[in-house]
């Protein structure tokens, strides 16, 4: 059948799908672009950006990084998720441009992208949990990815996997790391930070197991701590 009696939506889907699904997703949309006028217009296509698996593009974050960027900011434009939130770290971290690192990784948060939530709660609470009352609102944010949740072993298995995701971009993106200038205040109560009896030896291969925290405000500096420690 002639590639051209084909409608132009059937020609950006099988695109989108290739973006999605190939392991050089990159590569491979530049070669369909270069082999024909429909499939280079296909290409073009918002839904196509929108697609891209971005995180199988590491690479070129070190062989090419202004193109990497390019890349990320199409595909954001596009509503891609996992490139506003790229984007929105790389911009913080290594171009030191706060706002508009934090605007990309709002973005990609309020469309449900969790590790973007994380990192939000995790900045914001870095550069505030040494001021009183500081971190009430930076700990909504970090409550925010696990709220549809219930409490428990789901909870501690969704939490590590969202930080495993965090740290791996983190340690991909930069090589700056963050230190804990100084420790956070110990919490009064013996009891809090406490592996629970019932759960004891319960371990999901990050090193967590659930603990019993007296406030909302103990359990996420336990999570900033354990987070800085990884990266």
């Amino acid at each position: 059948m002639d590639i051209a009696g084909l409608p132009s939506d059937i020609l950006v889907e099988v695109t989108a799908s290739i973006a999605t699904r190939s392991a050089t997703p990159l590569i491979d949309i530049v070669n369909l672009r270069r082999s024909c006028k429909m499939f280079r217009d296909a290409t073009a296509a918002r839904k196509v950006g929108r697609c891209m698996a971005v995180d199988r593009e590491w690479r070129l974050h070190w062989w090419d990084k202004a193109r990497f960027l390019s890349v990320l900011r199409w595909c954001a434009a596009s509503g891609n998720l996992e490139a506003s939130y790229i984007l929105g770290l790389e911009e913080f971290c290594n171009r030191r441009r706060k706002a508009i690192g934090l605007w990309h990784l709002r973005r990609a948060m309020e469309h449900g992208h969790a590790a973007a939530a994380y990192m939000i709660g995790i900045i914001t609470l870095h550069d505030s949990l040494h001021s009183p009352g500081g971190a009430e609102q930076e700990l909504e944010r970090l409550d925010w990815f696990c709220t549809p949740i219930s409490a428990g072993p789901r909870t501690r298995r969704r939490m590590a996997s969202v930080r495993r995701e965090a740290v791996s971009v983190m340690r991909r993106l930069t090589m700056r790391r963050w230190r804990v200038a100084e420790p956070p205040t110990p919490c009064t109560d013996p009891w809090c930070g406490k592996v629970e009896a019932e759960t004891a030896g319960a371990w999901d291969g990050d090193g967590d197991e659930d603990r019993w925290f007296c406030s909302r405000t103990c359990r996420w500096k336990h999570e900033y701590c354990k987070f800085i420690d990884k990266i």
